[in-house]
């Protein structure tokens, strides 16, 4: 069906609307703010329709005018009209300003901005209700290209778009941190177009980084000048480039995105109606940039920057565009240094009253220092998100990449740390925290006692842990030597025993009910179910697959079962696609998958490519506790999961899913700084525009990467061969591939006759040779840094390889110093 906008004014000014609705297949959606339980009514409360202006008389300071503090602007000099128009067949809305200078006096507009009031408020809604009535907004600051998707919490029809009509280009998103919502873990707040941002680079912003070159207006003396944005609506955000086009906009597109890890290229694709007439980076040391083609580019990484590169081009109607890059060091190359700078820094070898000496503990950059004291408890405590966080990292990071004297520190952690002291002997249950202030401070709900720090409760304590015992057994079990404390047995068991004592501390009749949700790093429950069963421990197995069951059908009897111990998260998608998956569930998992694609744009911005919704972190367990959007933490890698599994298992003709959870799976990777410091994430308000100065949660982030880190080959009819996480070549009927991620374990490709995958359990892939011809491939693999027991290489049911190998635990197994396989489709 045609979808018509069907607006509802203000009776009391109709420059205000109280309803943006959409005619749609199943009734009206508003995408304004008429659902929200908030009382929103008076001054103080911005609403669509309404702007923001600074002015100044040169060389004067800045004065600021609000319509939503006062809709007539009493005091403005400046003469302002606002109006609402509907195309006659109701597809396009457009809103419009104009500006006229009565004065006999040159202003100059330093601050003009239109306040995107959309329902992003969750307070006080069910999951139902938010999943039905509420949306988030994604900005593209790409000036004149700039634009504004709208979707659906429930990834459903329509999504709306948001996109410059005359003059105004899109300069900078502005919190609208004056409105009298109150902001909390349920509201993110409004933001607004910002069309000129001078009047704040000189004030609020001063000294940060800007997404674009701010700018103002010189309105001289009778001077008229009319600013206009425009609205349309289509089926998804998949939609939106080719939306774009219609409109007669730019789309751009980079493959493998908007990153670029050391000497890494990047193809920029650019599809305008107008002929580019200049293009260039900004440094023009960051990036070396080349033409490749008709409206095609290459953006090659020198391998000696890092930071911000904007891509600026103009195009002969004027039109400008930035697209904004971030250059960092080569994948592998950043994970090394991450892992050295946990060891040389946040590793505790001191003495501790709390039982935390030889854990991987959270660190401050700015301080240059552990965080060991706190106020809220939970971020010194070896427990929770932030405190478990460094020890599951380097435990991740081993898996793929052991080095010796890391393992050795984890094995200190496993016995002098978490078993018997966060984790009790008796019964394997997961305190709090070890950490614990002697009496509760005026913060209570974050700073506990002894008593609180010993609650047992708290469900997502338990995986973080029992991964690291899953580990710890994988690493025994394909390794002599490397684990020597305990055989892989104890391990294993540790891991099964730890998730099965969840069920008895986090269940029904206890505080909260926490196992009823899906928990952050939840997916390696199936790895552990999987090795459970590998081994021949059939009623461990039976026991634990029936405890997942019973979790899965909880899910299966909600609409939306994305709950967490806050009112709306974004953390439970990651395990319950797993589980539903595994169940065969595919309705509720493709549910789950469009739920994440709902909050989790594709965007030519570094930032906000891949950037599942984030908002409340800092202000819960980072340092400058702020409220906005964060860039590169855990619920984006954490997302990218159930993003890249179901391209790989379902979807693997849908570029789109794996342009999206490729950019949010490797936004693990945008926080570690080159001395290796790896933040919670980038905050991206800007009068900060930076990195969070505590490592924070950014465990649970590098576990997502890991979980997903490889390169992912697809060939596309239109672009032919694409390469994300390392180079591809087209030698005659071979396709040569060349992973650059961190690990090279992993392999995915995507082809015209059909998929392959090889996943290297013990030793990285050096490079491999798949000839589309003869129906091979020639895996060669690296020199491991620590010799395993056996090359362990599982692929595929599609492939059989050519040498002798026995197939062992799900993989097949073959010489320890074997280089090169071929495997035959």
């Amino acid at each position: 069906m045609k979808r018509r906008f069907e607006l509802e004014k203000s009776t009391n000014n109709d420059a205000i609307l109280t309803k943006l609705a959409v005619t749609n297949g199943d009734g009206n959606f508003d995408f304004g703010t008429s659902k929200s339980k908030e009382k929103r009514d008076g001054k103080g409360y911005y609403q669509l329709g309404d702007i923001n202006i600074s002015l100044r008389t040169i060389f004067n300071p800045w004065d600021t005018y609000r319509t939503a503090f006062d809709e007539d602007l009493t005091d403005c000099p400046l003469d302002v009209s606002r109006e609402w128009q509907t195309a006659t067949d109701g597809t396009e809305t457009i809103f419009t300003i104009k500006l006229t200078n009565p004065t006999k006096e040159e202003y100059e507009v330093g601050g003009l901005g239109v306040p995107l009031v959309f329902n992003q408020i969750l307070t006080d809604n069910t999951l139902d209700e938010s999943h039905q009535n509420c949306v988030f907004s994604d900005p593209y600051i790409g000036n004149d290209a700039g634009y504004v998707q709208v979707t659906r919490l429930s990834g459903d029809e329509p999504t709306l778009l948001v996109t410059p009509g005359k003059n105004a280009h899109f300069e900078a998103y502005r919190p609208l941190n004056d409105d009298k919502t109150p902001r909390r873990v349920t509201f993110e707040g409004f933001y607004e177009w910002t069309i000129f941002s001078f009047a704040y680079a000189e004030s609020d912003w001063f000294d940060q980084k800007h997404w674009n070159k701010p700018t103002s207006l010189i309105l001289k003396p009778g001077d008229s000048q009319e600013f206009s944005l425009r609205f349309t609506v289509i089926d998804s955000q998949a939609d939106v480039p080719q939306e774009l086009h219609r409109l007669g906009m730019p789309v751009v597109d980079s493959v493998p995105g908007y990153t670029i890890h050391g000497t890494e290229t990047a193809h920029l694709t650019v599809d305008s109606k107008s002929p580019v007439s200049s293009i260039k980076v900004s440094p023009a040391n960051a990036l070396d940039l080349y033409k490749a083609g008709d409206g095609s580019y290459k953006l090659a990484g020198t391998g000696d920057y890092y930071g911000y590169a904007d891509v600026l081009i103009q195009y002969q109607d004027g039109t400008r565009q930035t697209i904004n890059y971030f250059v960092l060091d080569a994948a592998n190359t950043a994970v090394k240094k991450l892992a050295d700078f946990h060891v040389k820094n946040q590793w505790l070898e001191d003495d501790d009253k709390y039982g935390r000496k030889h854990a991987f503990m959270t660190y401050d950059r700015d301080a240059k220092q552990k965080v060991l004291s706190e106020r809220r408890t939970f971020i010194s405590g070896v427990s929770d998100e932030v405190g478990a966080g460094p020890n599951l990292l380097m435990a991740a990071k081993n898996l793929l990449m052991p080095d010796k004297h890391q393992v050795h520190l984890l094995e200190e952690y496993v016995d002098d740390v978490l078993w018997g002291k966060l984790q009790n002997k008796e019964d394997y249950s997961i305190r709090a925290s070890l950490y614990y202030t002697d009496e509760n401070s005026p913060y209570s709900w974050a700073s506990w006692d002894k008593s609180r720090s010993e609650e047992t409760w708290r469900a997502y304590n338990y995986p973080h842990q029992a991964t690291i015992y899953w580990i710890m057994y994988r690493l025994a079990r394909n390794y002599d030597g490397l684990v020597t404390n305990h055989d892989w047995q104890w391990y294993l068991e540790h891991a099964y025993q730890t998730v099965m004592a969840m069920h008895k501390f986090a269940t029904k009749d206890k505080f909260m009910y926490l196992e009823q949700f899906g928990l952050m790093v939840g997916s390696a429950h199936l790895w552990i179910l999987k090795d459970l069963e590998y081994e021949g421990w059939n009623e461990k197995a039976e026991s634990y697959e029936e405890y997942m069951r019973l979790r899965y059908t909880i899910w299966a009897s909600l609409k939306y079962p994305y709950g967490s111990e806050m009112p709306w998260d974004s953390t439970g998608q990651e395990e319950i696609y797993v589980w539903c998956d595994y169940f065969g569930d595919m309705g509720k998992a493709k549910q789950t998958v469009d739920a994440v694609k709902a909050y989790t744009p594709s965007i030519p911005n570094w930032g906000y490519n891949g950037a599942a919704r984030r908002y409340f972190d800092s202000a819960v367990y980072g340092k400058r506790e702020e409220m906005g959007r964060l860039f590169g933490h855990y619920g984006s890698p954490l997302n990218a999961i159930p993003l890249l599994m179901s391209y790989k298992e379902h979807h693997s003709d849908d570029l789109y899913l794996l342009k999206v959870g490729y950019a949010a799976s490797t936004s693990a990777l945008t926080t570690i700084n080159p001395d290796g410091f790896g933040s919670m994430g980038y905050l991206a308000n800007p009068d900060v525009m930076d990195f969070e100065p505590y490592t924070g949660d950014y465990g649970q982030s590098f576990y997502g990467y890991m979980h997903e880190a490889g390169q992912f080959v697809h060939f596309d009819p239109q672009a032919g061969w694409l390469s994300f996480g390392g180079e591809v070549e087209v030698d005659g009927s071979t396709i040569v591939v060349t992973p650059t991620d961190a690990f090279h374990r992993r392999l995915f490709i995507h082809g015209e006759n059909g998929d392959l995958e090889i996943k290297s359990e013990t030793a990285p892939i050096k490079n491999a040779l798949y000839d589309l011809d003869e129906g091979k491939v020639i895996i060669n693999f690296a020199e491991p840094g620590v010799t395993p027991k056996h090359l362990r290489v599982q692929v595929s049911t599609n492939l059989h390889p050519v040498q002798d190998g026995s197939l062992i635990r799900g993989a097949y197994e073959f010489d320890a110093f074997t280089r090169q396989l071929t495997f035959k489709l």
